[in-house]
């Protein structure tokens, strides 16, 4: 009798401790699970990188196995209020490039907000400009700039030693040179860093920088490397045997060693991730860099420079695995 007791009240215990971790999770699931029912996709163009990210975030939303929220996408120039669900509750608007971002700053809305494809420094100039902007829970951004530790991180694993890293500012983008600095001191990198006013001054400073670096990193600074710009500096900088480090693809199919960036398809992929795991408060993470990049390289060039740059997804690997581990 002894033992069936036990085994009644064990039976009895067990049962009840079940029921209590069922409820726990229903709790932390209904906390924790996507609230989105409907996203609003507001494009700077309706054509180019930005209607890619917007098909390729539609087509992942609407196959998402846990949430398949109403999509809708507008053009920026045709956007009013009046494309906004009359409900604010369990909605989201994604906001592609800065015109569009611009646009619904303009029009500060209780649905959260996320931009994408944007400079790091147009989102905080915009956000600096409107107070009700600068709460990140309800107006927030993915960067189109990679981070300072990987864009140094890909000339740490392009090249040996320690290479001596110039980087050519425009007055404006002055601002970012802490950050810069920090970084470069975390990679153990020496840096070199020469500001121009304007584009009188570009060639001088450039030549400066080049007599006391080993690579060059170009930035997203549209006052320094626009297409008036950069066929000068690529030249320039070849002539010096000195590799340039760039930002997109088309960098390197114009005269660059290597660039990381993010393709429209991995953004709109860590946006579906934020979307589907977004509380049931409504809050957007923090502003934050692309969670996932691309390499290319240029081989031909490389030979030019006689630098022994390794195979992409070698260069991959590593860069992912020493940002990972930065602090």
């Amino acid at each position: 009798m002894h033992w069936a007791r036990l085994f009644r009240r064990t039976r009895t215990t067990s049962i009840w401790l079940l029921r209590l971790v069922l409820f726990f999770s229903l709790v932390a699931t209904s906390a924790y699970s996507a609230a989105v029912d409907g996203v609003t996709i507001v494009l700077s163009e309706e054509a180019g990188v930005y209607s890619e990210f917007a098909i390729n975030l539609s087509n992942i939303l609407t196959q998402s196995a846990t949430t398949r929220p109403a999509v809708k996408i507008i053009a920026a120039n045709k956007f009013s209020a009046d494309d906004l669900p009359r409900t604010t509750s369990n909605q989201m608007i994604v906001a592609v490039g800065t015109t569009a971002m611009v646009a619904l700053a303009q029009k500060p809305t209780p649905i959260p907000v996320l931009n994408v494809l944007i400079p790091q420094n147009n989102f905080y100039k915009i956000t600096r400009q409107n107070s009700r902007l600068q709460d990140s829970r309800k107006f927030s951004a993915i960067f189109v700039d990679q981070s300072w530790a990987r864009q140094l991180g890909l000339i740490q694993v392009s090249m040996s030693g320690h290479p001596r890293v110039g980087v050519l500012l425009g007055k404006e983008e002055t601002e970012s040179i802490p950050a810069l600095q920090s970084a470069a001191k975390d990679a153990d990198m020496s840096l070199n860093i020469e500001t121009v006013a304007d584009d009188a001054e570009l060639l001088t400073a450039l030549r400066k920088l080049l007599a006391n670096s080993d690579a060059l990193l170009a930035v997203p600074d549209p006052k320094i490397y626009n297409r008036n710009n950069i066929s000068s500096i690529l030249l320039t900088s070849y002539r010096q045997q000195i590799p340039l480090f760039g930002f997109s693809a088309s960098y390197v199919k114009a005269g660059a060693l290597a660039s990381v960036y993010s393709l429209p398809t991995q953004v709109s992929q860590q946006v579906a991730e934020i979307i589907n795991n977004l509380p049931a408060s409504g809050n957007l993470p923090p502003p934050q860099y692309p969670r996932y990049f691309s390499i290319n390289t240029n081989p031909q060039v490389a030979r030019s420079l006689g630098i022994n740059i390794a195979p992409e997804p070698e260069l991959q690997y590593k860069l992912k695995h020493i940002t990972e581990r930065a602090p």
